[in-house]
């Protein structure tokens, strides 16, 4: 009796199992689902009771008529779209298309509208590197730099890729982060992109020289505002100038200027920078008073100014040597500076004069506005530009090099 009640109960158990698999096989059948030892079967566009629409797998089937037969939905992906891909639809060869992209010369104007019009059709857009191997000329520039948020950088990377817009090139980016293995990466890179010619600013360090002299064999190298040998191209702010005009609106204020320099991630700015301090001191006939600077690089330059500052206002150095002001290299400094002037109980502008470099936007909005000295950004960056144009046209076999002037911008800070 138990055994008999045990396959009745079960019965109604098979007989849904029966139901859900000849719905299953209807739905295989009605769909045309291929099914292992089976021949697939024909089935219609949209499988019924189910909104699922098969779609063309034609690589030649445009975005535009992929819309018309499914309404708004998207197609496949279907991988980039190829040269191939336009000769078939423009109607003529592979050779044809590549012709039009290189040169474009001989071709009927009706093969070039054509070919045009299968490219927007397609939103085509040819392989820049592939094209620059077949001309023997790349059109496109590399330009690497040590950090990506200074706004010395921002600046000159936009006047390097306006520039570049204007001169029909195209600009690629990377970032050493200060470490020359990281920008001997970089380099390599570019290397192997065939690259036009690199914009560099170059990690303070001479760990890459040997790569970089025989790289400028083979490429246009221009450096941007740090080198690493004197024999090289470059454009840059004329450091020993600037300093020394800071120092002398400080001197001529009746001040006595001690200074504050970067630390070691460039160079030759921040040697340059003190020359034109000691310039101007010596001038004048004061001892110069320099602030003890650490030896380990660094971009946080606000945290390098404050402690370094600190330290000279602590520990007596600053009222010993009589200083009324600091002369700062860059206006990050002088940022950090003002911050320990406050922490120490001195009102920057007042206690103690304060002059930056750089004229960052920020920094006429400071309290108090800073005293500084503008560059030429701009001028610079599209000179970075023109050095690696002048290679291109063939006028490029003397060293370019060139500094830019700027001017002092008095705020209240001093």
């Amino acid at each position: 009796m138990a055994c008999s009640a045990s396959r009745m109960h079960g019965v109604p158990h098979l007989v849904l199992l029966c139901l859900h698999a000849g719905i299953f096989a209807i739905m295989v059948r009605r769909c045309g689902i291929a099914w292992p030892g089976h021949a697939r079967q024909t089935a219609p566009d949209i499988c019924p009771g189910a909104n699922i629409t098969r779609v063309n797998t034609q690589r030649m089937k445009t975005v535009k008529n992929a819309q018309a037969a499914g309404g708004s939905r998207s197609p496949e992906p279907r991988g980039p779209v190829t040269m191939h891909d336009v000769a078939a639809l423009a109607g003529v060869s592979r050779a044809t298309v590549s012709k039009y992209f290189n040169d474009g010369e001989g071709l009927k104007p009706d093969t070039r509208a054509r070919i045009l019009q299968a490219c927007r059709e397609l939103e085509y857009v040819p392989d820049p590197h592939a094209v620059s191997l077949v001309r023997g000329r790349s059109r496109t520039v590399g330009v690497i730099l040590p950090v990506i948020n200074e706004p010395f950088f921002a600046e000159a990377l936009r006047a390097i890729e306006q520039k570049a817009k204007a001169l029909g090139m195209d600009v690629i980016i990377q970032c050493s982060y200060n470490d020359p293995a990281e920008e001997a990466a970089a380099l390599m890179t570019m290397r192997s992109m065939k690259v036009a010619g690199v914009v560099l600013t170059a990690v303070a360090s001479r760990q890459n020289l040997d790569l970089l002299r025989r790289l400028e064999q083979e490429m246009r190298i221009v450096y941007l505002d740090s080198y690493v040998h004197e024999d090289c191209n470059y454009v840059m702010n004329d450091n020993r100038q600037s300093m020394a005009m800071l120092t002398r609106y400080l001197l001529g204020r009746g001040h006595r200027p001690a200074y504050l320099g970067a630390p070691p991630v460039a160079h030759p700015s921040p040697v340059e920078r003190l020359a034109g301090y000691h310039d101007a001191m010596a001038e004048a006939g004061i001892p110069a008073l320099v602030l003890p600077a650490g030896t380990q690089p660094t971009w946080d330059f606000e945290a390098y100014g404050f402690r370094h500052v600190l330290d000279w206002l602590t520990s007596g150095a600053c009222k010993r040597a009589g200083a009324t002001a600091l002369a700062c290299g860059t206006d990050r400094l002088a940022i950090g500076a003002m911050a320990a002037c406050r922490r120490f109980g001195l009102e920057p502008g007042k206690d103690l004069a304060i002059v930056g470099h750089d004229d960052l936007p920020i920094s006429a909005y400071l309290h108090p506005p800073l005293t500084t000295f503008r560059q030429d950004v701009a001028a610079i960056g599209v000179a970075a530009m023109e050095c690696l144009q002048a290679q291109l046209d063939g006028a490029g076999e003397a060293p370019y090099r060139k500094r830019f002037s700027g001017g002092i911008v008095p705020r209240e800070s001093a």
